[in-house]
């Protein structure tokens, strides 16, 4: 059985138990290759630099012809495009070459794939590790067969009463963006950027953010990975950036970076070094990013207080304040003697301010059909002014399963109330006059109802 072969039969079927099977069946017959395959497909932190490559149209495939490529020879090939040894019209002709001399059947459902970072063959790396594991015992050599699990590190939430006790001696407190992770891994062995998602998806949306920092490689003491916030002048703006797929401009997204990690202690995923010690190497870098990338990608900025004294708590309430006042997002208050590592951990603490707004219940909506709430209220249809704006939202959140069924079948006495609504902050979508809620959640009625008297 081929490597090929082997992703067919994966992509054949939907059971994982079968899916493992095969995949148990293509490493005891000695299909080495496909599990490489995966590695290289399915590693986040290597990228070939292609979106596209060729694919043998079907007239010209011919399964009996093996073709003259070994898979060294393609191991070649994508080693010297994943360290931008090939780039441009060279890669093309280079991998437009290679597919006229291979086995048909062998790069269009292989080669091609893993170039593609996309087997689509129904297989996550947490199967693939699943059936490496199994078998390690008995094979040490499964060792290098294993796809790194891509992760970075995540916040708890500063609010929650079980973290509510860890805010306190001294911290590092930052603005929490309204973006999108963006992970910049800066590559100078290999003289590459590679920017990951917060899934360790890669990412091509960002393309002249990558190609400033790539100015910055050579003066780079060694590899290192950007951890920040991807921000455009709006969030509904960015998340189309983020999203789309083709004619993504994003020529105005900026990079605000407020983390930096070796890359060795990235791929292992724990960095010793403190965050006070790596907020300094990013103060040291700042002007550097700052220049050669004339301002697209900038340090976030980090007040240290003591949480212990007066003066340190008012300094924390100050910054919450001005925070909330200049409509961000929160703010991350961190462990300064703390090390990155790869999960979550409370040495990151998220503490966001929110708001409350008063808004008539003009309607109710059933909960939809594939849902547990068919037959119950599914969200309150509010509107009201605040502050002189026009707010419409339909608030889902909030509400107990008891408060769902009780509402949905008092719909006349809910309709005209007057509900309290917590939310993150009040936005605006382009080109409307109408105002909106970001994350609204329902806290209780008002005691005095727009509707009829109600109390």
């Amino acid at each position: 059985m081929q490597a090929f072969e082997v992703i067919r039969r994966l992509a054949a079927t939907t059971s994982r138990t079968e899916k493992e099977q095969i995949l148990f069946d293509a490493f005891m017959t000695g299909q080495r290759d496909v599990f490489t395959g995966f590695r290289m497909s399915y590693d986040p932190l290597v990228s070939y630099g292609v979106q596209k490559v060729a694919e043998i149209a079907p007239e010209d495939l011919n399964p009996t012809d093996p073709g003259t490529v070994t898979f060294q020879d393609f191991l070649t090939l994508a080693d010297r495009l994943r360290t931008r040894k090939l780039t441009g019209y060279a890669a093309r002709d280079a991998i437009n070459d290679t597919a006229a001399r291979c086995h048909g059947p062998t790069w269009n459902d292989f080669y091609r794939r893993v170039l593609l970072k996309d087997l689509r063959c129904g297989v996550t790396e947490a199967t693939v590790n699943k059936v490496l594991k199994k078998l390690s015992g008995a094979y040490p050599e499964v060792k290098d067969l294993f796809i790194p699990v891509f992760s970075c590190q995540l916040a708890e939430d500063g609010e929650s009463p079980q973290h509510q006790a860890k805010v306190k001696g001294k911290k590092l407190i930052d603005i929490k963006l309204d973006g999108a992770r963006l992970l910049s891994i800066l590559d100078i062995e290999n003289q590459t950027v590679t920017q990951c998602m917060r899934n360790g998806k890669i990412t091509e949306n960002f393309v002249p953010i990558r190609e400033k920092l790539e100015k910055v490689l050579a003066k780079l003491p060694g590899s290192i990975v950007l951890d920040g916030e991807v921000v455009s002048s709006s969030f509904q703006e960015l998340m189309t950036q983020v999203n789309r797929q083709t004619n993504v401009d994003t020529s105005n997204a900026k990079l605000a970076v407020f983390d930096i990690i070796p890359l060795q202690d990235f791929r292992t995923g724990t960095c010793s070094i403190s965050q006070h010690e790596r907020h300094a190497m990013l103060v040291l870098l700042s002007d550097l990013l700052r220049t050669e990338t004339d301002g697209s990608v900038y340090v976030v900025p980090k007040v240290e207080v003591d949480l212990e004294t007066p003066e340190g708590r008012a300094s924390f309430k100050e910054f919450v304040a001005l925070a909330a006042e200049n409509g961000l997002e929160g703010v991350m208050i961190k462990d300064p003697l703390a090390p990155y590592q790869c999960k979550r951990t409370a040495a990151w603490l998220k503490c966001k301010p929110f708001i409350t707004v008063d808004l008539e219940v003009i309607g109710m909506e059933e909960g939809k059909p594939d849902s547990k709430y068919v037959g119950m209220l599914g969200a309150l249809v509010c509107r009201g002014e605040d502050q002189g704006r026009a707010i419409e939202c339909n608030v889902g959140s909030g509400l107990t399963d008891h408060q769902r069924k009780e509402f949905w079948l008092n719909q006349s006495g809910i309709i005209g109330s007057v509900v309290e609504i917590k939310a993150d902050i009040v936005t605006k979508e382009s080109g409307s006059d109408i105002y909106s809620l970001r994350f609204p959640r329902f806290l209780r009625f008002r005691e005095t109802h727009v509707g009829e008297g109600k109390i």
